[in-house]
């Protein structure tokens, strides 16, 4: 019995602390490694630091999923989590590039606008795609100091998933509704109002 315990005995790991190799490692690499993301991240541009939508969210995870692993993972060193902090940086900044030169790869990277309301009325299949509510909407309409509806000529959910109130115009020019588009409907017409 007593070899049978010996065999199963698992060894376990203190709750509190195990030595000051550990925080030494730990301290360490997070100093370095902050220090080279922050000096990564500024030579990637401002774009990697914009408002969040579907794609920076994603890319902001993968950082700090990387970066936390390369801080308390003993099997990761610090180079193998500087070249993966590196690899995604260069990910981004190569996915950004293309968005901004191909609009088809724009719309697959960053989406399109949404619009939730338009002309007086909410457009139901949008909120419903969008899971979004009519009170979220009047909320929005509220937060920009707009009293009345009618005074308001569309909401649009961006890509980042703030919702931007449209005033109706006061004279001529192009909108700038012209890329939000209903979803699973057609895009605003590039009109003068």
């Amino acid at each position: 019995m007593f070899l049978l315990q010996q065999i199963v005995k698992v060894a376990h790991k203190p709750f509190f602390f195990d030595g000051w190799y550990d925080v030494r490692r730990t301290v360490t690499l997070a100093v370095m490694g902050f220090a080279a993301l922050i000096t990564m991240l500024r030579l990637s541009g401002k774009r990697t630091l914009s408002k969040l939508n579907v794609f920076d969210f994603v890319f902001v995870v993968a950082v700090g999923s990387v970066f936390a692993a390369t801080i308390i993972e003993k099997d990761v060193t610090l180079v193998e989590g500087l070249f993966g902090l590196g690899t995604l940086i260069i990910i981004q900044v190569v996915l950004a590039e293309l968005a901004a030169r191909s609009e088809i790869a724009d719309r697959i990277i960053n989406g399109r606008p949404a619009l939730l309301f338009s002309h007086g009325e909410f457009i139901q299949r949008a909120l419903k795609k969008e899971r979004v509510t009519e009170e979220e909407v009047r909320g929005a309409i509220r937060e920009e100091g707009v009293k009345r509806i009618e005074d308001v000529d569309a909401v649009v959910l961006e890509n980042d998933g703030s919702l931007t109130v449209a005033w109706k115009s006061r004279g001529p020019g192009e909108s700038s509704l012209v890329d939000a588009e209903v979803p699973g409907g057609d895009h605003t017409k590039k009109t003068r109002r």
